[in-house]
């Protein structure tokens, strides 16, 4: 078992056109007792491709039951997501789950995509928008050689996210062997805020458990920080908008950012092992 937050099946990019069949029959078969992670998704074929009605199908065969999202790949309108939600409505209502249970994780990878993506977030279904760095690239035309930085997609999609309050996701380093270039990548998506990202294998897995968790000394300060305001805009502490803690000026922008990296930690497990002292 790996220790993941999410695992999908994939029925696109990584399933051969004539393998695609034989895929459905494995995840059929398979059920949700096969695997522990919280969170188990499918990744279906994209809307215009000509295997997306076998894959809905197969979602309301009866592996709608457990899944827990699914991830809609090539996504350029948010028309495409209220298409795709209408054929979710039916498989839910099919295998007796409530209406909107199934979220959607949905993959930006064009221009379009990334043009559209803040009406994609704010779609209810809609729970993460995840960035596909190579068909982004083969959209615009781009050498992957060649460009080294994918800022700018990456900026306005967490920004698209933050905005709708779901998660950002970062797309995978292909170079599956290549552990520090996965790190490099890792380290910029995570400085920026991002939720996580994608792993194509497992070695992988402890690098992005440890880039995106913060450390315990990370952690620590931000609990003091969030301490420290709490104290200083108290009347005990002089009611202050803004003070200086550690030599830094800290207002609410500072509080908000501390939380930020306090409730990821939280969330993996960590405990405060000091605290401010006034």
């Amino acid at each position: 078992d790996f220790q993941v937050d999410q695992l999908f099946l994939d029925l696109e990019d990584g399933v051969a056109p004539d393998a695609k069949a034989a895929a459905r029959e494995l995840i059929n078969s398979a059920g949700q007792k096969k695997f522990t992670a919280p969170l188990v998704s499918i990744r279906v074929n994209a809307l215009e491709s000509a295997w997306i009605d076998a894959d809905i199908d197969l979602l309301a065969a009866g592996v709608g039951r457990w899944i827990g999202s699914v991830i809609l790949p090539k996504v350029r309108h948010v028309d495409d997501i209220k298409v795709f939600s209408d054929a979710l409505t039916k498989v839910e209502k099919s295998v007796n789950r409530e209406v909107g249970s199934i979220t959607i994780d949905a993959q930006i990878e064009s221009a379009q995509g990334l043009v559209n993506c803040e009406a994609i977030a704010s779609d209810n279904r809609v729970t993460s928008l995840n960035f596909g760095p190579a068909d982004f690239m083969a959209d615009l035309g781009a050498t992957a050689e060649e460009v080294t930085s994918n800022e700018y997609a990456l900026m306005k999609i967490l920004v698209a996210a933050r905005a709708a309050g779901i998660a950002a996701i970062d797309g995978p380093t292909l170079e599956v062997r290549d552990i520090s270039k996965f790190e490099k990548s890792s380290r910029i998506s995570a400085a920026m805020g991002f939720d996580g990202k994608w792993v194509l294998h497992p070695d992988q897995i402890d690098s992005c458990h440890a880039i995106f968790t913060p450390t315990q000394e990370r952690f620590d300060e931000a609990s003091c920080l969030l301490e420290a305001y709490e104290h200083f805009t108290s009347s005990s502490g002089g009611a202050k908008g803004a003070a200086i803690y550690k030599g830094a000026m800290i207002d609410e922008a500072s509080r908000k950012m501390a939380l930020s990296v306090y409730n990821r930690g939280a969330a993996a497990g960590l405990r405060a092992s000091r605290h401010f002292i006034a």
